[in-house]
């Protein structure tokens, strides 16, 4: 009975593990980061060169260190701009679930997806809010810009500036999805290009408010 006993135990934290670690990647849809310094070091450059290169390096370390967030954590309070300078807490109480994109503008599958996201968001917007986040320490303004004017996005475009939001959700690849009940808590993370059905299905579900982890 004993033996039983810790070997129900242990399926049982297995289980309860894999749950705690619910996030999806499609890498095959996906596109790599570059080296977190690059466009940091290349921007930044003064009379000093080394100490600014020291600099953006002690920050990265800072963002390293971040605790990373899992499905069943509560989104954390943060406040993002978006292009018109409108402030926006991404973690403030709503009464519907949030889908968080977070992209770049010379990111391939992040093109193709936002139409697709945007179509969705025109269906669902009232029952379903939608935050295409621009990590802008991987981007340039002026590229977000252009990015947004000529697919003609509608939902709002916030700028992760430091990239920190981005960190707190691993920081691995663009596109990254995020699922958020109408709790707050998140319910999933998606690395990777999702297609039109999949999108769907999955907005459908937040907003039926089933927070299952399991799909």
């Amino acid at each position: 009975m004993i033996r039983v006993g810790f070997i129900r135990l242990g399926m049982a934290m297995l289980i309860a593990g894999a749950v705690s670690e619910l996030v999806i990647a499609n890498t095959a849809y996906a596109t790599s980061l570059p080296n977190k310094n690059v466009l940091s070091q290349e921007e930044h450059k003064d009379e000093e060169g080394l100490g600014t290169e020291l600099a953006v390096e002690a920050d990265s370390d800072a963002i390293e260190v971040i605790k990373k967030l899992k499905p069943g954590q509560r989104l954390p309070s943060m406040i993002l701009k978006d292009l018109k300078g409108n402030s926006y807490d991404v973690a403030a109480p709503r009464n519907k679930p949030l889908v968080i994109s977070f992209w770049a503008s010379w990111c391939d599958p992040c093109r193709l997806e936002a139409p697709m996201l945007n179509e969705l968001y025109r269906q669902y917007k009232h029952d379903v809010d939608v935050y295409g986040i621009n990590v802008t320490r991987y981007d340039r303004l002026e590229d977000v810009q252009k990015f947004s004017r000529s697919l003609g996005l509608q939902f709002p475009i916030l700028l992760d500036e430091q990239g920190t939001l981005f960190e707190r959700f691993g920081g691995a690849a663009f596109p990254t999805h995020v699922l958020v009940d109408h709790h707050g808590l998140v319910h999933e993370i998606i690395i990777g290009m999702l297609s039109e059905q999949e999108l769907e299905r999955k907005i459908q579900m937040l907003q039926k408010k089933k927070v299952s982890l399991r799909f």
